[in-house]
Order: structure tokens, then C-alpha cells, then sequence
């Protein structure tokens, strides 16, 4: 099948197309959804930490849903969310890294590599030592720290008439 390429742009692209391309959707900012989104994610880190004494799988797996329901929220709170469709935990991750400082790269690397190996400890076997679980839950905890500055920036903004 032929490759048929894509017209250029003129360096700026509509919401509705860049939102094609990143695998999210246009949606009002509604604070309440995002604030209780983050508000799940803290509860999930709290979980997570709790979770390090009895089942390292569990606190790891629970720190990712951490981080990924923070960036469901710093999603929500720039006016997007994931379309539902296969793999929209990865365009959940790729828009929190594209909005959120550089000083994070390193954390992104490590949040892809904990959606990859959390899918593989649900759907095959792979061992989480106590030393990934810890890092995943503190990793979890600095994460969320960082983007809740964000998204109450971004709230504030949005409030703003």
C-alpha cells in the first residue's frame, strides 16, 4: 500500500488534529474531575507505600496507577483526555512528558519501563524485587509532587476569567 504524505503545516495545528496525532481528545476543564483524579492518585501512593511490607507486585503495580492517574489529571487540567483505544496508557505518559519540564526525563524513562513491566507481571510472569517497588513507590510520590504545581497552575489559569 502506498505511503500518501502528509500535507505540511504552517507550524501551527488545530487542537483537534494535534489531539489525533498524541491519542487524546478535546475536553472543558472541569477542575472538580481533575482535583479528584489527583486526589485518587495521592491515595494510590499512600496505598502503594503501605503495600511495600506485605506484596513488593502490588506496591509496584499501585505506584504505577499512581503516577498514571496523576497524568489522567494533568491531562484533564490542560482540557484533554485520552481517546479509548489500545494503548492509551502510553499516550497518557507521552502527553505528561511533552507538558512537564525536561528536569523529568529521567522519571518518564522509568515510568515507561513500570507500564511495560506491570503489564508483563498481569499478563506473564515477571518478578518485582523489593528494591523496584521501592523505587517505583518513591518514584510515585516525587512524581506526584511535581505535577500537582502543574496542575494547579493550570486550574488557576483556567478559573481565570
Amino acid at each position: 500500500m502506498p505511503v500518501i504524505p502528509s500535507s505540511p503545516t504552517s507550524g501551527t495545528e488545530s487542537a483537534s488534529n494535534s489531539s489525533m496525532a498524541t491519542g487524546t481528545r478535546p475536553q472543558k476543564i472541569d477542575p472538580k474531575q481533575a482535583r479528584r483524579f489527583l486526589a485518587d492518585a495521592h491515595k494510590k501512593a499512600g496505598a502503594a507505600r503501605k503495600n511495600l511490607r506485605i506484596d513488593e507486585e502490588t506496591a509496584y503495580q499501585t505506584a504505577y496507577q499512581a503516577m498514571l492517574k496523576g497524568s489522567l489529571a494533568l491531562m484533564l487540567s490542560h482540557g484533554q483526555r485520552p481517546r479509548v483505544q489500545l494503548g492509551h496508557h502510553v499516550a497518557i505518559i507521552e502527553f505528561a512528558r511533552k507538558h512537564l519540564d525536561p528536569p523529568l526525563a529521567p522519571t518518564f524513562a522509568l515510568f515507561d519501563r513500570m507500564r511495560r513491566k506491570r503489564n508483563d507481571a498481569f499478563y506473564d510472569i515477571a518478578l518485582v524485587t523489593l528494591a523496584e517497588a521501592e523505587t517505583a513507590v518513591k518514584t510515585a510520590e516525587d512524581y506526584l509532587k511535581a505535577i500537582t504545581v502543574d496542575i494547579d497552575k493550570q486550574l488557576r489559569a483556567a478559573q481565570q476569567p
